[in-house]
């Protein structure tokens, strides 16, 4: 009877997960048709960190950028003029996956289009692929031609040269990690690793890692456990922590347990988005601030003992939230 009942179960799990597969088949692994581009091409390859000159130009006591969460091709080249505009101090600036929809040449355009004339086809970027940059399947794999775009550092860990790395300026450390390309168990405990000498080697350096999906999902019914219990402790060594693909705002402090007799310092986790595309913040969080229905982005400003950090709304200029660090 034991062993009927145990094939009974089995083959409704078995028919269960064929019934999901088979009505999540698209959603999960189907990439969608490319729409034809009919405008002027354009070709271009963003100025990184990976540039020595940059990388020197940017040794500086005092650094101002930009941060830009999600963007799904949802910003003009008029809002992107009036960033640059409103922010004419910037030296660089970041973002953390999702700028295009979907890694075509159609949509590859529409980003460039979006910045031509506006200072942000100049500066040097920190950019890192999101889920939409990857061709979904059965094992979603980033397009070479990514990589082309942003000759990013290759001082990452050996599966994710290019994608995962970090950028040293005087007083800070910023760590950029390609969440979306973690497939195999390996792939986190590499990844995981890197990170923990990464941070443990900044020193006295301002730590701010930036990553695409975040440790903790600030949006209703998503959660992402892998990354949680892949990175959740190693991140106590950082000072900030910036998450994108839940397309809204929200910022929490995390004090996490002293060790020993080192005092732990807290960790800001921070979502952001600067996307047309908004989803409902989770409920019963203890946020220090949270913001959903428009886009916004991050003012940074980093000096030898300060992390300050700005939220605006992306189309009003409105202040949302700020907070220092101290280092």
């Amino acid at each position: 009877m034991k062993k009927i009942i145990g094939w009974i179960i089995g083959l409704c799990l078995l028919a269960g997960g064929a019934t999901v597969c088979a009505t999540r088949w698209e959603a999960w692994f189907g990439n969608p048709p490319e729409p034809e581009w009919t405008g002027e091409k354009i070709t271009h390859q963003f100025m990184t960190m990976n540039n020595d000159s940059v990388l020197r130009a940017l040794q500086r006591d005092t650094l101002s950028f930009l941060l830009l969460g999600d963007i799904h091709n949802s910003l003009t080249n008029d809002q992107m003029a009036a960033l640059s505009q409103r922010h004419s101090d910037i030296q660089f600036w970041a973002q953390m996956g999702d700028w295009m929809e979907r890694p075509y040449l159609y949509y590859e355009q529409m980003m460039y289009q979006s910045l031509l004339g506006t200072r942000f086809d100049s500066l040097p970027i920190i950019a890192i692929p999101g889920n939409h940059e990857y061709l979904k399947g059965v094992v979603k794999t980033l397009p070479e031609h990514w990589k082309t775009i942003f000759p990013n550092p290759q001082n990452g860990p050996a599966r994710f040269l290019g994608t995962t790395y970090y950028v040293d300026f005087p007083h800070l450390r910023l760590i950029a990690l390609d969440t979306d390309g973690l497939h195999r168990m390996s792939d986190y405990t590499q990844v995981a690793f890197w990170l923990k000498q990464s941070l443990t080697n900044a020193k006295d350096k301002h730590t701010v890692v930036i990553m695409h999906h975040p440790v903790f999902s600030t949006a209703q019914g998503r959660q992402n456990p892998l990354i949680w219990l892949s990175f959740y402790g190693i991140l106590r060594e950082a000072d900030v922590v910036f998450s994108g693909h839940d397309h809204n705002y929200a910022r929490r402090t995390v004090e996490y347990k002293e060790r020993f007799w080192v005092k732990q310092q807290p960790t800001l986790f921070i979502g952001t988005n600067a996307s047309k595309k908004r989803y409902a913040v989770k409920e019963k969080v203890n946020y220090e601030c949270s913001f959903s229905g428009e886009p916004v982005y991050e003012y940074i400003v980093v000096t030898k003992d300060t992390l300050s950090i700005h939220t605006y709304n992306l189309h009003s200029g409105e202040l949302i939230d700020e907070v220092k660090v101290s280092q």
